[in-house]
């Protein structure tokens, strides 16, 4: 019964959603999605702003994240990474490529620091292939890098915040690739 439910409010949620002519976010996430080595299966933009109020408060501190057993990876509309990346700037596309990675890394099974590993190895083939600034690039990687000791919370097991509430209502934007890239 709640798998029903749940398949219920998402195409509640889709049809709610903006087409792609109606998006911003559109053709900023393909551009993302194309720097991957594969492509998540859905990516949906939401606004903390329109979550519940029970909710609210856990968004506005993500800026990505997936839900249990789910299969998308969503992106907070107030991400720094999300609103570098619709202004073009190319480093911050880079950065959500890399935390849409982290989120793909946790549907596939992995617990937050795998989510980590897999996330700072992608930054460094994007360093190591000049993909981005090799200083900007190592600041990122560093900061990627201190994440485990500033955070003594995360533990191996770690992977995925249970969130409650009406979050299907905060959707602006949903992102399906259009086609999928071969595995690199």
């Amino acid at each position: 019964m709640p798998s029903h439910f749940v398949a219920l409010l998402l195409l509640a949620s889709l049809a709610q959603a903006p087409g792609r002519e109606e998006s911003p976010y559109h053709e900023t996430i393909e551009r993302v999605l194309k720097l991957l080595p594969e492509r998540p299966a859905q990516v949906v933009i939401v606004d903390p702003n329109q979550a519940g109020a029970e909710i609210r408060a856990t968004l506005l501190r993500m800026e990505a994240f997936i839900t249990k057993g789910g299969r998308v990876v969503y992106v907070t509309s107030h991400s720094e990474a999300l609103r570098g990346a619709l202004k073009g700037w190319s480093l911050h596309e880079y950065i959500l490529a890399s935390i849409v990675w982290h989120e793909m890394a946790h549907i596939e099974g992995a617990d937050e620091i795998e989510a980590q590993l897999r996330e700072e190895a992608l930054w460094i083939r994007y360093v190591m292939d000049e993909r981005v600034d090799p200083g900007d690039g190592m600041r990122h990687l560093s900061g990627l890098k201190s994440r485990r000791s500033k955070d003594k919370r995360v533990e191996q097991g770690d992977a995925v915040l249970t969130l409650q509430g009406p979050l299907l209502t905060a959707t602006i934007a949903v992102i399906e690739p259009a086609a999928p890239l071969p595995k690199r």
